[in-house]
């Protein structure tokens, strides 16, 4: 075990120490994996440096990645985001702390469509923030609660970390996005009841109840929108299409909407989006083309293996190995962006789930509920940064106006582990066994 181990500490010491020097992530991983294998630690040939940084991506379903980042990028310049606050405005403005269940509510929806907590948290911010500054709510608190709603961006079907996972461990990507669906709208019920919470606590504002006309009007306005999370996912359920098929028809109707219906969307502004969701997308796909080494030198260490023969040397309780998993990937969700968490730490627990007979539909859901707790909060806290820049508000305040919001997302993941129901039942419901 601890002969195993040795080749592992050097090689993740050297992609921390990279990290830490500020190396960007892609690099680190790369630089990580060539010093090891020039070390002769592990008597690795170089040219699996060249074999393995081209199979780290060669997959069809990894263009699903830039075709869902580009399809929220068309949402936002088309005028779809606006109509979805609009409709969030009309349906809970009216309950104390209104703007702040608009965060959450708007937030669920278009969670439907972009499949990162980062796109949602730029769309909603950018709209809702200012808002709620000028009707008096704390920028801190602003910050807070749009980092929190955006946590659900990758857990709503569909998700850009629930295709990296899938691929990661050779999974179906419909299984995994199905399976996020509850415990997606049970983040969003528990932040709703946090919100209220603090709004009582706090005698927040909020405005006079929407008429049935006014929430009409806006839910006519707004329907092309909410018809677009059925058709993405009702078409890879349903078989019509696959995962990436789904990005490209996301990515015309979006552009068709924005153009066409809404006419929001100029000519003009499609290379500039183009240019952006490109930049975006491209950053995630270099992490996981370097991470295809990594991985590989990893599995050549046979560390899954020597996990497997610690653990159950020491229980046999399923239970206990999943309260491990839980600590081991908060922890990993502390230190680290998700893709990053996804390509080099979940091989190494597959063939621990596999002994312990943890489906690994349930440990995706878990796993990427963990690492977007680690989104909101610090030292990595990706999306709270995002939003406190928003909101131009001292960092500190924001992280301490999120913990109550991160508690609820704790209680949901809680939920979500030791009930696995919960994630389970609506992929066993629409796709079946296995």
């Amino acid at each position: 075990m601890i002969g195993q181990l040795i080749p592992f500490c050097v090689l993740m010491g050297a992609f921390l120490g990279f990290l830490a020097i500020g190396v960007p992530v892609f690099f680190a991983m790369g630089l990580a994996s060539f010093a090891f294998i020039a070390s002769g630690s592990g008597g690795v040939p170089y040219n699996v440096l060249a074999s393995t940084l081209v199979q780290g991506i060669d997959s069809f379903a990894f263009l699903a990645i830039p075709f869902f980042f580009l399809a929220g990028d068309l949402m936002n310049t088309g005028g779809i985001t606006r109509r979805l606050l609009a409709l969030a405005g009309a349906l809970v403005g009216h309950i104390r702390g209104g703007l702040s269940h608009v965060a959450v509510v708007a937030s669920m929806v278009f969670s439907g469509v972009s499949g990162s907590a980062v796109a949602d948290a730029s769309a909603i911010g950018s709209a809702i923030i200012p808002a709620m500054k000028e009707e008096g709510y704390p920028a801190e608190y602003a910050a807070a609660v749009v980092a929190a709603s955006a946590t659900m961006g990758p857990v709503i079907p569909p998700s850009i970390a629930f295709v990296v996972y899938a691929l990661v461990t050779e999974t179906s990507i419909g299984r995994l996005f199905l399976a996020g669906a509850i415990p997606g709208l049970l983040m969003g019920l528990w932040l709703l009841a946090t919100a209220s919470w603090i709004a009582h606590r706090r005698a927040f504002p909020y405005t006079s109840r929407a008429s049935l006309r006014r929430i009409l009007a806006t839910l006519r306005d707004a329907v092309f929108a909410l018809v677009m999370p059925v058709i993405i996912l009702g078409g890879i359920v349903g078989g019509v299409v696959t995962p990436t098929e789904a990005g490209v028809v996301a990515v015309v109707y979006a552009a068709a909407v924005g153009m066409f219906v809404y006419r929001e969307l100029r000519v003009r502004d499609l290379w500039r989006i183009v240019r952006e969701s490109s930049i975006n997308s491209g950053l995630i796909l270099l992490m996981i083309a370097a991470s295809g080494t990594f991985s590989w030198l990893v599995a050549n260490m046979a560390i899954g293996d020597a996990l497997v023969q610690f653990f159950t040397s020491l229980t046999d309780s399923r239970l206990v190995m999943l309260i491990v998993i839980n600590v081991f990937f908060f922890v990993w969700g502390l230190a680290l962006e998700p893709p990053v968490a996804l390509v080099t730490m979940v091989p190494l627990l597959v063939p621990l789930a596999n002994a312990y007979q943890i489906d690994l539909i349930h440990l995706g859901v878990i796993v990427v509920l963990n690492l977007m707790i680690g989104q909101l909060t610090p030292p990595s806290g990706v999306v709270t940064f995002l939003t406190a820049q928003l909101a131009n508000a001292p960092l500190a305040a924001v992280f301490r106006e999120a913990v109550p919001f991160a508690i609820a997302l704790i209680v949901v993941l809680m939920l979500v582990t030791f009930v696995p129901a919960i994630a389970m039942w609506l992929p066993g419901v629409l796709m079946g066994g296995g």
